[in-house]
């Protein structure tokens, strides 16, 4: 599993020129776009369009390379945001939980917050009590100290997330 990435630097982010972001959005739409179509629509050549995405890669802009796949086709018929506020915000037990739900494969994104909760995670499901399970369990073991989930139920989905939005701020 690949460990979070840590938020680019501030000059990081500022030395993405077009070229970078017209490259990042032809990406962003199609992963899987041959090099000489994207070095075509960033107005390179292959070769100078190859070593741009393997900077950006090495650089950490790009993380990584995903297929958006239909839950229901997995058996995911449960999408529940759960709002998690801590018991015992120690972090020993911020450690525990962090750890446990990351490797967890039903949660399928945390968030740490501000606020009324400490975590938002997105959890999958097949069934109900499938999901209630899971949660109890979590609630069930002291060493996580976990005080309370909430849970919000996806009814349906109106828009799905499918990458970042790739604007130059500059303009």
């Amino acid at each position: 599993m690949k460990p979070p990435s840590k938020p680019l630097s501030r000059s990081a982010r500022t030395t993405l020129d077009r070229i970078d972001l017209l490259i990042l959005e032809a990406l962003r739409q199609n992963g899987r776009i041959t090099y000489q179509a994207l070095s075509e629509r960033a107005g390179l050549s292959p070769r100078p369009c190859l070593e741009r995405v393997k900077r950006l890669e090495q650089k950490g802009v790009i993380r990584g390379y995903t297929a958006l796949v239909e839950p229901s086709a997995l058996g995911h018929d449960i999408i529940a945001l759960a709002g998690i506020s801590m018991r015992d915000p120690s972090t020993a037990s911020r450690q525990r939980l962090e750890r446990a739900f990351a490797a967890h494969p039903s949660v399928i994104e945390l968030q740490v917050v501000n606020g009324e909760y400490d975590y938002i995670a997105r959890i999958v499901a097949p069934t109900l009590a499938a999901y209630e399970a899971l949660t109890e369990a979590f609630l069930a073991d002291p060493g996580f100290g976990i005080g309370r989930i909430h849970t919000t139920f996806v009814l349906k989905t109106l828009k799905d997330f499918e990458g970042y939005p790739v604007t130059d701020s500059r303009d």
